[in-house]
C-alpha cells in the first residue's frame, strides 16, 4: 500500500507539471492574440491614477473648439485665419508651431498664397501635417500631403497612430511612410527623439492630460495678451471638437481627440525614450519561478512563494513604469492563475482520487489503481483468481467479507515479496514480480498453492478455496493487455487442471490481430502508417511516362507490411472502404497536381471498390477531394474490376455515369477475368480497358493468350477505348504489345510501385534516357 501511495504522489506531481506546460501555452496564446487587452488596460489605468503627475507645461495646445466655431465661424476656416494664427503665435514668441490636421491646397489661389507667405515669414519653425487615412470601404489608402507651395517654407510631421478595438491608443510610431515620404511623428519631433523605421513607443498616461496648457483658437485670433503663456514653448494646433475629430480613450481619464494624444506622446518622450518590455519576458520569468517553487516540499514556503509572485506582478509594473519601462503582465497573471488553480485542484483532488482507487471493503488498491501504477522496466505480472470466490462470499456472515479478503491477502503476501497487492472484483488479485525474481517464480507459486490447500477460517466457518495463477512476462505490451493476458492464463490453468500457467500469445495472436486490425485501420490513416505507392504507366504511342496507378500500402509499427489483400478486403466487408478510398484519392491527386503544375502531363489511376458503387455519395466524395485543387478532373481515372462492373446494379451503373459526367475517367480493370459482353462494353461509360496480367505475362508463349490480347485491343479501339496492359515484365512482351498497337503498359519492366520521391527521380531518369 505504501508503494502504491508513493507512485500515486509521483503521478500527481507529473500532472502538476502538465498543468504548468499547458498554462504556459495558453498564456502565450493570450499574449499573441492580445485577448486580455481590456483587462490589461484597466490595470494600466489604475496604475496611471496612482502615478498621476502634471505635464511639463512646455507644450501648449491651441484648440479649434466649439467656442472658436461659435465666435469665428464653422470649420473649415479660410487659410487667412490660419495664417493669422501663425502671425499671432510668432508675436507671442512661440518656439515651434505644429499642425495636427492636414492643410491641403484650397481653390482660392490668394488663400494659398497668403498662407504660404505666413509660413515663409514665421520666425518659429512651422510643421505641417502629412498623414494617410485608410477608408473603411475597400481599405484604400488616401495620402494627405501639403502642396509644394506650403512645403517650401515648412517641415512635415505626422499624427498617424493605431487604435485598439475600444478606441485606445497604447503607443505612437516614431515615424511613418506617407506615400513615398518618411515623416516623423509630432511627438518625436517635439522631444527630439528618433528611432528605426516603424518603431513605436508607449504613451505614459500617468501624465495628467488636464494639466497640459490649453488655449482656445478664439483667444489666439482675438489677439489677447498670450505672450506669458506661449513664449519659448512648442504649440500644437488641433481640432478639439467631437463633431470635427475622432475621439480616443485616454486610459484612466476620458475620451479626447488626437491633438491631446500627440501632446501626451511628446510629454512622454521629453523624459527619455520609454522601453516596451512586452509580455513574454515576464511570463517566462514567472514560469521559471513557479517551476522551482513547485519543487519545494514545505507547504508554507510553496504557498508563500505564489503570493509573492502575485504581489510582484501587481507592484513591479508601477515601479518599472516610473522608470520608463512598460510591462504587459496579463499573460503572466493568467499563467499564475492557471498554475495556482490547477495546483489547488490537484492537491485537493488527491484524497478523492485515492478513494476512487481503493477497494472500500478490503482497503487494498483496486484495478483502477493498478492501471495508474507506474511500473518501469521489465517485470512479470501475476494474476491470482479464486474460482469459487462468489460462491463463498454469498455464504459469509454479514460484514465479514473484509476479514475474508484479509485472510486471502495475508496468504498471498508470502509470495508477493513485499510488492503491492491489487484487488479486483470476484476474487481477482494482481501483483508484479521484478525480473531478478522470475527464476524462483515457479517455486513461489507452488508454495502459495500449498498454503491455500488449508481452508480459510472466517468466524466459525472454514472455506476451501480453488485458486490458480496466470503469468504474463511480456513487458513490451500495455498494462491493460497484460492484465487480460494474465487472467486468461489463470483461466487456462484452471481449465487444464494446473495450478499456474504462463500466457502463450501464439494461440491468440492471429485471432487478436484479425479482431484488432479493423480498429487499427481506422487510426492508421491519421498516424501515417498507411501510404500510397505509385506504379508508372508507359504510353507506347509517345514512349513517355504519362501516369501511374495508385496502390495503398500499410506499414504496421510492429507487424511490418500488411498485405493489401487482407486489409482492403476487410475494409470492404466491414464498411471501412469509404475513408480508405478518400485517403488514397487525396494522396494521388496531390501527386498528380505536383507533376501537372510543373508542366508534366500526368494522369493518376485509383482502384474503386464495388462497395462504393452500391452506396450513395461517390460523387460527393470526389467533389471533396478535388475541392481547393486546380487539377483538371480529366487527370483522374477510376478503375473498376470487370467482375464488379458486370455485377453492378442499375443504381451503380448510374453512379458510374454520373462520375463520367464529372470528367472523371472510368477504366475496366482485370479485363478478361469476367464475362463481359459486347453489349455491356457499349453501355459501360468506361474509356479504358485494362487487360489482366494473367493474359499479358504469357502472351509470348501462349498462342491463345496472344489472340485474346490482340482481339481485345482491336475491339476496344473499335469502341474508341484506350487499352492498358498490366504485368509487363520482359522486353519480348513489350515488343509484342507494341506490334499489337497497345496504347499503354505497366509492370515491373517499366517500374515497380514506389513512393512519391522515388517516382520523381524515376521520371527524371526516364526523361533523361529518352532525351539521350
Amino acid at each position: 500500500m505504501f508503494a502504491y501511495t508513493t507512485e500515486k504522489l509521483k503521478l500527481l506531481l507529473r500532472k502538476g507539471r502538465h498543468i504548468m506546460v499547458w498554462g504556459l501555452l495558453l498564456s502565450m496564446l493570450v499574449g499573441v492574440l492580445e485577448l486580455g487587452t481590456p483587462v490589461e488596460e484597466a490595470m494600466q489605468a489604475g496604475r496611471n491614477k496612482l502615478r498621476s503627475h502634471a505635464a511639463s507645461g512646455e507644450i501648449i495646445i491651441v484648440g479649434i473648439d466649439a467656442l472658436a466655431e461659435e465666435e469665428i465661424g464653422e470649420w473649415p476656416w479660410s487659410y487667412d485665419k490660419l495664417a493669422h494664427m501663425i502671425e499671432n503665435l510668432n508675436k507671442a514668441g512661440a518656439k515651434r508651431i505644429f499642425f495636427d490636421f492636414p492643410t491641403n491646397a484650397r481653390k482660392s489661389s490668394s488663400e494659398n498664397a497668403g498662407f504660404a507667405k505666413a509660413l515663409k515669414d514665421s520666425n518659429a519653425q512651422v510643421y505641417l501635417n502629412a498623414r494617410f487615412d485608410v477608408t473603411k470601404a475597400g481599405g484604400n489608402v488616401q495620402n494627405k500631403i501639403p502642396p509644394g507651395i506650403f512645403r517650401k517654407h515648412a517641415k512635415l510631421v505626422s499624427n498617424n497612430f493605431r487604435s485598439g478595438p475600444f478606441k485606445t491608443v497604447e503607443s505612437l510610431p516614431y515615424n511613418v511612410m506617407v506615400g513615398d515620404l518618411p515623416v516623423d511623428n509630432i511627438a518625436a519631433v517635439i522631444a527630439g527623439e528618433t528611432d528605426s523605421p516603424f518603431s513605436v513607443f508607449p504613451i505614459d498616461y500617468s501624465i495628467d492630460v488636464n494639466t497640459i496648457p490649453y488655449i482656445s483658437a478664439s483667444d489666439l485670433l482675438a489677439e489677447n495678451n498670450l505672450r506669458d503663456q506661449i513664449f519659448g514653448k512648442d504649440v500644437i494646433i488641433g481640432l478639439n471638437n467631437t463633431n470635427l475629430s475622432q475621439e480616443y480613450w485616454i486610459l484612466g481619464k476620458s475620451y479626447s481627440v488626437s491633438v491631446f494624444i500627440s501632446a501626451l506622446g511628446a510629454e512622454t518622450l521629453r523624459t527619455g525614450k520609454p522601453i516596451e518590455f512586452g509580455w513574454l519576458p515576464i511570463l517566462l520569468i514567472i514560469y521559471t519561478a513557479t517551476w522551482f517553487a513547485n519543487k519545494i516540499k514545505q507547504k508554507i514556503i510553496r504557498r508563500s512563494s505564489k503570493l509573492t509572485f502575485l504581489a510582484t506582478l501587481f507592484i513591479l509594473p508601477g515601479i518599472a513604469e516610473s522608470q520608463g519601462v512598460f510591462i504587459t503582465i496579463l499573460p503572466a497573471l493568467f499563467y499564475l492563475t492557471v498554475f495556482t488553480v490547477g495546483s489547488f485542484w490537484i492537491r485537493h483532488s488527491r484524497s478523492y482520487k485515492l478513494r476512487g482507487t481503493i477497494n472500500e471493503i478490503s482497503g487494498l488498491p483496486n484495478l483502477t489503481a493498478l492501471r495508474e501504477f507506474d511500473m518501469p522496466g521489465e517485470y512479470a505480472l501475476i494474476a491470482a483468481r479464486i474460482q469459487n470466490f462468489v460462491e463463498v462470499a454469498t455464504t459469509l456472515p454479514a460484514n465479514s467479507e473484509g476479514a475474508f479478503v484479509k485472510q486471502i491477502s495475508n496468504r498471498l503476501a508470502f509470495g508477493t515479496s513485499g510488492e503491492t497487492l491489487f484487488q479486483g472484483d470476484e476474487g481477482i488479485f494482481f501483483w508484479r514480480v521484478p525480473t531478478e525474481q522470475r527464476d524462483i517464480l515457479a517455486d513461489q507459486l507452488s508454495a502459495l498453492q500449498a498454503i491455500f490447500r488449508n481452508p480459510v477460517p472466517v468466524g466459525d466457518s472454514r472455506y476451501d478455496l480453488d485458486i490458480c495463477f496466470g503469468i504474463d512476462v511480456d513487458s513490451e505490451r500495455s498494462l491493460s493487455n497484460r492484465m487480460s493476458s494474465a487472467l486468461l492464463a489463470a483461466q487456462g490453468a484452471h481449465e487444464s487442471g494446473e495450478h499456474w500457467k504462463f500466457y502463450d500469445p501464439s494461440h491468440q495472436q492471429e485471432t487478436a490481430w484479425k479482431l484488432s486490425m479493423l480498429g487499427e485501420l481506422d487510426d492508421a490513416i491519421d498516424n501515417g502508417e498507411l501510404w500510397v505507392a505509385f506504379q508508372p504507366k508507359l504510353d507506347l504511342r509517345t514512349n513517355s511516362i504519362t501516369g501511374a496507378e495508385a496502390l495503398v500500402r500499410w506499414t504496421h509499427p510492429t507487424k511490418g507490411d500488411i498485405s493489401p489483400e487482407d486489409f482492403v478486403l476487410a475494409a470492404e466487408k466491414h464498411n471501412r472502404i469509404h475513408k480508405l478510398t478518400e485517403f488514397v484519392l487525396s494522396e494521388s491527386l496531390t501527386l498528380a497536381h505536383h507533376f501537372n503544375a510543373s508542366g508534366i502531363a500526368f494522369d493518376i489511376a485509383v482502384n474503386l471498390s464495388s462497395r462504393l458503387l452500391d452506396q450513395p455519395g461517390l460523387s460527393e466524395m470526389i467533389d471533396r477531394v478535388f475541392s481547393g485543387r486546380t487539377l483538371s478532373r480529366t487527370r483522374l481515372m477510376l478503375e473498376v474490376t470487370e467482375t464488379a462492373a458486370i455485377s453492378s446494379s442499375d443504381d451503380a451503373m448510374q453512379q458510374l455515369q454520373a462520375v463520367r459526367a464529372m470528367g472523371i475517367g472510368i477504366s475496366i480493370d482485370d479485363y478478361g477475368t469476367g464475362f463481359s459482353t459486347l453489349d455491356y462494353l457499349k453501355k459501360c461509360p468506361a474509356g479504358e480497358v485494362k487487360i489482366d496480367r494473367s493474359f499479358v505475362s504469357n502472351l509470348v508463349h501462349s498462342n491463345s493468350d496472344r489472340i485474346m490480347v490482340n482481339s481485345t485491343i482491336e475491339l476496344a479501339h473499335s469502341l474508341g477505348q484506350v487499352v492498358v496492359a498490366e504485368g509487363v515484365e520482359d522486353k519480348q512482351t513489350l515488343k509484342a504489345l507494341r506490334d499489337m498497337k497497345c496504347d499503354m503498359v505497366q509492370g515491373y519492366l517499366i517500374g515497380r510501385p514506389m513512393q512519391f520521391p522515388a517516382l520523381q527521380k524515376f521520371m527524371q531518369e526516364f526523361a533523361g534516357k529518352n532525351a539521350a
